[in-house]
């Protein structure tokens, strides 16, 4: 497998672990591909630089890090793909995998928050604590799992964000609550009319319908919560298939 490590194309064997997840500590994004073109490159650049401020992380130049995605997409080419940056002290590592595209809905269970702090969150590695989560709902035979911190507020999924239908309206839990600042979060407020406000363990049990929401799952419907069942309509498809058309035309 080849990746970028700093300034050219290397054998991963030596800057990866066995999940292909860096070694060492850092910031890193985690970009869709299709056909070639990432998507929203620059409102993930825009995340791990503000990111990186804070933490005191170097970022290589802009035309470093084009000429790495340049040079990956064409050395590993996937008609769908997960392109990674990740950004440590010692070293700027790109790699580009396929990314196995499933569309079927989503199940979903609640889980109580763990260790996860209020605040400004970053994408950072290791990302181990995030899997194990992740892990823990597939084995029950749920695709996500959506955390609740002690006060029951709604927070994240263990690597996804969500929109909850309540009382006709799609609601997505505010940054303020501890969750990390997801890209297609984003685009869905500013673009699909979803509302940022505090959502409570009761709202997810009595919500009408629900979305979840990653930069390579895009947005698809949730089936089931806890077992409950939600509803799947034009209102749910319509807004999974907009996010979608957005995503590719960026």
């Amino acid at each position: 497998m080849k990746i970028w490590v700093n300034d050219g194309l290397v054998d991963s064997s030596a800057y990866l672990q066995a999940n292909n997840w860096p070694l060492g500590s850092g910031l890193f994004e985690t970009l869709r591909t299709e056909n070639g073109s990432p998507q929203f490159l620059a409102r993930h650049m825009r995340r791990v630089l503000a990111s990186a401020r804070e933490l005191s992380i170097p970022i290589p130049s802009e035309d470093v890090i084009s000429q790495a995605i340049e040079t990956l997409l064409v050395a590993t080419p996937h008609e769908i793909g997960k392109l990674r940056l990740s950004f440590s002290t010692e070293r700027f590592i790109a790699t580009h995998e396929v990314y196995e595209e499933q569309r079927a809905p989503f199940k979903a269970i609640v889980g109580q928050n763990v260790g996860m702090t209020s605040g400004r969150q970053h994408k950072t590695f290791p990302y181990e604590a995030r899997m194990d989560l992740l892990q823990a709902a597939i084995a029950v035979g749920c695709d996500e799992v959506i955390l609740i911190d002690a006060e029951d507020r709604v927070l994240e999924g263990a690597v996804s964000n969500f929109a909850f239908r309540v009382d006709g309206q799609w609601r997505t839990t505010p940054i303020t609550a501890g969750i990390l600042p997801g890209v297609i979060r984003a685009v869905a407020i500013e673009e699909c009319g979803v509302v940022v406000k505090d959502l409570t363990r009761s709202d997810v049990s009595t919500c009408e319908a629900a979305i979840v929401m990653s930069s390579l799952k895009l947005a698809r419907p949730i089936t089931s919560i806890d077992g409950r069942s939600l509803a799947i309509d034009s209102d749910v498809s319509d807004i999974c298939s907009k996010l979608r058309q957005l995503a590719t035309s960026h």
